[in-house]
């Protein structure tokens, strides 16, 4: 018989709230990631698509964890229970390349199972907009609201695909070709020989910037390029510690860069020819300047609020403005969507640029950069200093504390009602409460401390003038929070 919603929220397994945070769904799977969790998702997805009124065609597919192609069948079978055309990845990919796929099928969303950065134990559910951007709040809402209203309706994929409800579709063609019109083919032919280190992190970023590069006559070295359930036993996110296999290999190889992406590629790190660390923080005016300069491109920029200030600077210096917003690249997504921006950044490693789908993509800023040392002629390294040079230099760093969710929103919520007027010796200027607590510190830089929306650690973020003025803020930083 079938139970009625009060009856479904008595039931043991939908006792669980499920709610969307920064980027997605995620939990640890086997805890609140399960494959009844699962159902109540999708069956809720499918409801708020329904009631949108949004094209009865989604895609869906599935980074390289440990039986995210199981949860991806399982959605699609949900879906296809609801009546809803199921076009499904015939193999793992990047998130941005199924965007891509969202857009090129003229789908209503996109489901992507996947916990990105997220250590192995994590399962994620993402969710991509009919233009290919993340879900706006709205549409998230949305489906919370329509959580637990009926139970789950699933149709096996076997039967599904009797009924013309289930197609397999291939991805790397069409996102091959996609980068391809927002490179520079013609730089790259003609540039001298490049060196490339890549390191995919076992993510889905794989061999694709290998297999892209190889048409150009550049070689490229990728390390971690195959598939590894368990990352190589860390979560794979792009941040300098777990990148020194990297560094290593550009110094060895005498390279001209490193590029590294996430679990699901849409987001990068870079490390120049002299084995310095580049977060985004640094890739994003990189990019900015060099499209401005360079290439004679115009737009507005955006960024995270924990983001660089040498975005705002540039946009100064160009007589453009600087919109800024919290956390998550879902807010930056509206502006690019309006084609209002010429670049778009969060400090985690998702950048997005105008001409493209309204997403971050890791493997199409690296080829950018790649693009931008050929066509320049110039050390990675060389051009990050003449950015310096014009802007100011500023360095970045970021510590993560593993803690309760509660405590560390209370450790927040302290700050602000409280927080110090000086810090390492350095004055606050400011308090910016846009998320989380940001100390604004003169000429100096700025210390940020925010809960994580993805997993239960609280950030502490700094941009400085030096390296060691950023080590000494966070350390002061870590020390208030746990007085």
């Amino acid at each position: 018989m079938k139970k009625a919603p009060t009856e479904l929220r008595r039931d043991p397994a939908y006792r669980q709230p499920l709610r969307f945070g920064t980027d997605g769904w995620r939990g640890v799977m086997a805890d609140t990631f399960t494959f009844a969790n699962l159902e109540r998702m999708a069956q809720a997805t499918a409801r708020a698509l329904g009631a949108s009124g949004a094209s009865r065609r989604v895609v869906i597919g599935h980074d390289r964890r440990f039986m995210a192609a199981t949860h991806a069948d399982r959605v699609a079978e949900v879906l296809a229970g609801n009546q809803f055309t199921v076009l499904r990845t015939d193999s793992d990919l990047p998130t941005p390349a199924l965007s891509g796929l969202v857009v090129d099928h003229n789908a209503g969303c996109g489901l992507m199972l996947t916990a990105s950065h997220n250590p192995a134990s994590f399962g994620g559910y993402k969710i991509k907009s009919a233009l290919g951007g993340s879900a706006s709040l709205t549409f998230t809402r949305l489906i919370e609201r329509h959580l637990d209203r009926e139970p789950p309706i699933r149709l096996a994929a076997t039967e599904a695909r009797k009924r013309g409800l289930w197609h397999h579709v291939d991805f790397a063609a069409g996102y091959v070709a996609r980068l391809g019109r927002s490179v520079d083919g013609d730089i790259l032919r003609d540039a001298p020989r490049l060196k490339i280190i890549v390191d995919s992190m076992h993510g889905c970023g794989g061999h694709l910037i290998a297999r892209f590069l190889d048409d150009y006559g550049h070689e490229v070295v990728t390390l971690r390029g195959d598939r590894d359930v368990l990352f190589g036993g860390q979560g794979p996110e792009p941040i300098p510690e777990r990148l020194s296999d990297l560094r290593e290999a550009v110094l060895t190889e005498n390279a001209d860069m490193g590029i590294a992406t996430d679990g699901d590629a849409d987001r990068i790190a870079a490390v120049d020819d002299t084995g310095r660390f580049l977060s985004a923080l640094q890739i994003t005016p990189l990019l900015a300047h060099d499209r401005l300069q360079r290439c004679g491109q115009r737009g507005d920029l955006a960024r995270t609020c924990a983001n660089t200030v040498l975005l705002d600077r540039i946009a100064r210096a160009h007589d453009l403005d600087c919109h800024v917003f919290p956390i998550g690249f879902k807010h930056l997504v509206p502006l690019l969507e309006e084609g209002r921006l010429l670049i778009a950044g969060e400090e985690s490693g998702g950048i997005g640029i105008a001409g493209y789908l309204p997403e971050r993509d890791g493997i199409l800023i690296g080829l950018l950069l790649v693009e931008m040392v050929a066509a320049r002629k110039l050390p990675l390294s060389a051009l990050l200093s003449e950015m310096w040079q014009t802007y100011g230099e500023f360095h970045y760093r970021r510590r993560d504390l593993q803690l309760a969710p509660q405590r560390g929103q209370a450790l927040v919520d302290r700050l602000r009602d409280d927080p110090p007027s000086q810090l390492a010796g350095v004055n606050v200027t400011g308090v910016d409460t846009l998320d989380g607590v940001k100390l604004l510190l003169g000429e100096t830089g700025w210390i940020m401390v925010r809960l994580s929306g993805t997993e239960p650690v609280l950030r502490l973020y700094c941009e400085a003038r030096s390296p060691g003025s950023v080590d000494a803020l966070l350390a002061a930083m870590a020390r208030h929070m746990e007085g």
